[in-house]
């Protein structure tokens, strides 16, 4: 036998899928690279949180193709109640997209049922490739049901939605017989709309013995444990990332479907790296015609306040140093961002203190951003901006905590809610916690639990 076509998997979900998918980005990526996948695409529930991690660790497996994605939830597909579907960015503007999507999906809505209604979807097809997704897509729903005009119509306008070129019809086979059933339907749909059709995996761990993992998580999510679960657990461990082998072998009557994967991928051309993040344009006032010339304006206006008659060569020397490689790297808009928020708090006498390599700069001591004198104390700029580091500096600062949401609002309100967001940290597993929430799944009592976690020391 000559060697498996090759494969690309554009269907993956990561720990970021809370309670669902049972491993990390980088084990993924790590698992594609090792497998020989021509790509793979994240595409977790709702959300977009692994895509950094996601990025960084195919750049560091010699940029291996990570697609960035999204299984959304959609309302009102052919009038059907909420459905999953599976969406990949092409380009950058597919990307800012798919953003936009997961902020629609969230946003008024309770917590923990993100959905997006169809005319939204609509409204942000440009750039994506869409997949009619998992057994919970309103194609292959209608199909499992029966309603095979249902599912035409609701593919149909799939198609229409994201363009004929942009659409496909995703075909999954985990070993079920029932699914091999709908495999036959969604393939004999996809003849008759003239559409490609497209297998995944519909991965939710990297290596088959994590299915245990899984079923753990699944158990939480559903608040049941592993004896009285039943069919909420998948009944087999073959959703876990396979190489082209192993899917030209459960594919070997129909490849077209196999092939068509690594056609699909390679319309996703768009890369994390490419994205530059773009700040909200600075109000200028009067008599001045580019951010630049008012933030020296401002510099030099603090700079007599900071150091008055004792304001030296030397110092005007660093300025001019400073400005003139923020200047260079573009960064004048959000200096001024950072200090018209610091004045704002200073001006309604909330507390307010810059921290962290900021204090390095001595623009940002004339901005009153920071109080550190960076001259006095001998500290070094570049620990803050250089010419060699090729990202953003990092101003850290503190607003007492009693009216810090005086601040927040204050930014909402400044800048808008589509330009303004609190960034969120998603909360790990530590050793004790795991255990009381596999004691959990493993129907072990409190007190059980509770001992079994206490006896693994804090490290």
């Amino acid at each position: 036998m000559g060697a498996p076509p090759a494969y690309a998997e554009l269907h993956c979900h990561s720990a970021y899928s809370l309670l669902d998918g049972a491993s990390l980005p980088e084990a993924l990526v790590a698992r594609a690279v090792e497998l020989g996948l021509s790509a793979l695409a994240l595409t977790d529930h709702d959300d977009m949180g692994g895509m950094v991690r996601f990025a960084q660790q195919a750049r560091e497996l010699g940029d291996f193709p990570a697609i960035p994605g999204l299984e959304l939830t959609v309302v009102g597909i052919a009038g059907g109640p909420s459905s999953h579907l599976t969406l990949l960015a092409r380009t950058l503007e597919g990307y800012r997209n798919l953003a936009r999507l997961v902020t629609h999906a969230r946003q008024q809505l309770p917590r923990g049922t993100p959905t997006v209604h169809r005319d939204v979807l609509a409204a942000h097809a440009t750039g994506l490739l869409c997949l009619s997704g998992c057994a919970r897509g309103e194609v292959p729903r209608r199909l499992a049901q029966g309603d095979h005009l249902g599912a035409r119509r609701a593919a149909g306008w799939l198609r229409d939605c994201f363009g004929p070129a942009h659409f496909a019809l995703e075909v999954q086979d985990h070993g079920l017989p029932e699914e091999a059933q709908l495999a036959g339907a969604l393939i004999q749909l996809a003849g008759e709309l003239d559409s490609p059709w497209v297998v995944t995996n519909n991965v939710h761990y990297a290596q088959p013995e994590q299915r245990v993992v899984h079923d753990v998580l699944t158990c939480l999510r559903t608040h049941t444990t592993v004896d009285t679960a039943g069919r909420r657990l998948r009944p087999n461990a073959e959703w876990h990332l396979k190489g082209p082998a192993a899917m030209a072998w459960r594919w070997r009557h129909d490849l077209r479907g196999v092939h068509a994967s690594v056609a699909l991928a390679a319309q996703c051309e768009v890369r994390l790296k490419q994205l530059v993040p773009q700040l909200p344009g600075v109000e200028l006032p009067p008599g001045f015609k580019h951010p630049m010339d008012y933030l020296s304006h401002l510099t030099h206006m603090g700079a007599e306040q900071r150091w008055g008659a004792g304001l030296t060569a030397v110092h005007r020397a660093q300025l001019a140093r400073e400005l003139a490689l923020i200047g260079q790297k573009g960064l004048a808009g959000y200096f001024l961002i950072m200090w018209e928020i610091v004045e704002h708090a200073r001006q309604i006498e909330i507390l307010v203190q810059g921290r962290g390599s900021a204090a390095n700069s001595a623009v940002c001591y004339c901005l009153h951003v920071t109080e550190v004198d960076p001259d006095r104390m001998h500290l070094l700029f570049e620990r803050f901006v250089s010419k060699e580091r090729n990202e953003p500096p990092d101003i850290d600062v503190d607003f007492e905590h009693e009216r810090r949401e005086e601040v927040i609002q204050y930014i909402y309100k400044r800048y808008g809610r589509d330009r303004a967001a609190l960034a969120a940290t998603l909360v790990c597993y530590r050793p004790r916690s795991a255990i009381r929430d596999v004691g959990k799944a493993l129907g072990l009592s409190a007190d059980v639990t509770d001992l079994l976690a206490k006896s693994m020391a804090w490290w």
